[in-house]
């Protein structure tokens, strides 16, 4: 988990949050999309980031984009996060969760890297014989890398 005090504190006051409303679950589920959406989307980053724009105008967009797919919990506290101004501090703070959320469950990512995407059999598959290796829950991150030719590059907490 990051050694940064406040990304911590944010984590582990929705990891409470959500654990207490037993929706541990989905507030992961949530914020994985939410960082995939951070990652993969400039104008989000760039968006949130802008010190121009109000945290009002902030919330009312992300309110709009997310609200709807997203539990109030999740909201709630993305709202926080924009208040006090640590929106840039989100992938952090979203990772920290996870690996908390992980953690309270005996459950662990697994980056899985293939050449073309996995069909959902196959990563269903792949992630049923993994959690049988690891005696853990397995959650696959797959990610599609071309320049590899073939097969599967698999990482679980530090080991390839």
């Amino acid at each position: 988990m990051a050694s940064d005090p406040l990304v911590k504190s944010y984590a582990e006051a929705l990891f409470q949050v959500a654990r207490a409303e037993e929706m541990l679950d989905r507030v992961e589920e949530e914020l994985t999309r939410l960082n995939k959406s951070l990652e993969s989307n400039a104008e989000l980053r760039e968006f949130l980031s802008t010190l121009q724009i109000s945290p009002d105008g902030k919330k009312s967009a992300l309110s709009q984009i997310f609200g709807q797919k997203i539990s109030p919990v999740t909201l709630h506290w993305i709202d926080m996060v924009v208040d006090q101004g640590r929106q840039r501090r989100l992938p952090a703070i979203i990772e920290a969760f996870l690996t908390l959320a992980q953690d309270a469950r005996e459950k662990v990512t697994a980056e899985v890297i293939t050449s073309v995407p996995l069909s959902e059999d196959l990563a269903k598959r792949l992630e049923q014989e993994l959690s049988k290796i690891t005696k853990k829950r397995v959650f696959l991150k797959p990610m599609v890398d071309d320049s590899i030719l073939g097969g599967v590059i698999v990482k679980i907490e530090n080991k390839v």
